[in-house]
């Protein structure tokens, strides 16, 4: 089965020690920790402070990272701004490597006009992607690309321009975000996992439609579609609760949040094993 956690981001008003206990306390497998997490990132970002945390919670370990990508796009028309954003991108590869993480999630980077990407903005993503291929090379970290939603002005917003990019960059691996897919179209969320199965090794999973994203996923027909389509192919790898508090009806105290991700984590459990079930009744059939 694959292990369950959460974003830290979940928990972004909090101290360090308060993320990591309230992640486990939820009866989640790990973590996803997003360097730009306040605790962390507005407080000097000392990585011997971080890798003590996660020294603390065996339980979560190996975590996975997220690349900074607040004010950040390494696609930028800007090039100072374009330059920081792919130096900022390598720094937190290099940063997952010194805490041993499974997987880093970076962004892919956006067309600065709200139009569709241009040429000249894929050259920008190759040079991009050719700094990500420098710095990765030797490292034990996967380096993960992720899906976007379909804003006019994203980049890989389809599973055809992500196999494209995976393709062409054989050392690169895909963090499949199903909110952003399910934004897309009903249909899209299965074409990902049809096309780019074999190199998925994270997965976000939230609730995404037009008019709300990363919303929880928890006793809804999603999280059966989620669990269905990762056991199509035998996925092991971490699933990582992305919800965004602002998506809740309600501001939540520290309690409720765990409770949340508890009940997410059940759910994903309960959708998983039904999966299961079925694959073995039909073996029986």
């Amino acid at each position: 089965m694959p292990r369950t956690g959460a974003s830290s981001m979940f928990f972004h008003e909090y101290a360090l020690d308060s993320i990591f206990r309230g992640v486990s306390a939820s009866g989640l497998d790990t973590i996803e920790f997003w360097l730009e997490t306040p605790s962390f990132w507005t407080t000097g970002q000392r990585i011997n402070e971080l890798i003590a945390e996660i020294s603390r919670y065996p339980s979560l370990i190996p975590i996975t990272v997220h690349a900074p990508v607040l004010d950040l796009n390494p696609v930028s028309i800007n090039p100072d701004i374009a330059r920081v954003s792919v130096d900022s991108a390598c720094a937190a590869i290099e940063t997952a490597e010194q805490l041993h993480a499974k997987v880093i999630t970076i962004h892919p980077g956006r067309r600065t006009a709200k139009r569709p990407p241009s040429r000249a903005d894929m050259h920008r993503f190759s040079i991009f992607m050719e700094a990500v291929e420098a710095v990765s090379r030797g490292l034990s970290v996967h380096v993960a690309i992720e899906n976007m939603g379909p804003m006019v002005n994203a980049l890989l917003t389809t599973p055809d321009r992500v196999v494209d990019v995976l393709d062409e960059y054989p050392h690169l691996s895909f963090t499949f975000d199903y909110a952003h897919a399910c934004v897309g179209g009903d249909t899209l969320p299965g074409e990902f996992i049809r096309l780019c199965s074999d190199r998925i090794v994270n997965v976000h999973a939230s609730l995404g439609s037009p008019t709300q994203m990363h919303a929880p996923l928890g006793n809804t027909g999603k999280i059966d579609e989620l669990a269905a389509l990762l056991a199509s192919f035998r996925y092991d790898g971490p699933v990582i609760f992305e919800i965004e508090d602002l998506s809740l009806p309600k501001k939540l105290q520290y309690s409720e949040k765990i409770a949340l991700l508890r009940e997410e984590a059940v759910s994903f459990r309960v959708a998983w094993d039904k999966q299961v079930y079925l694959s073995f009744q039909s073996s029986i059939d």
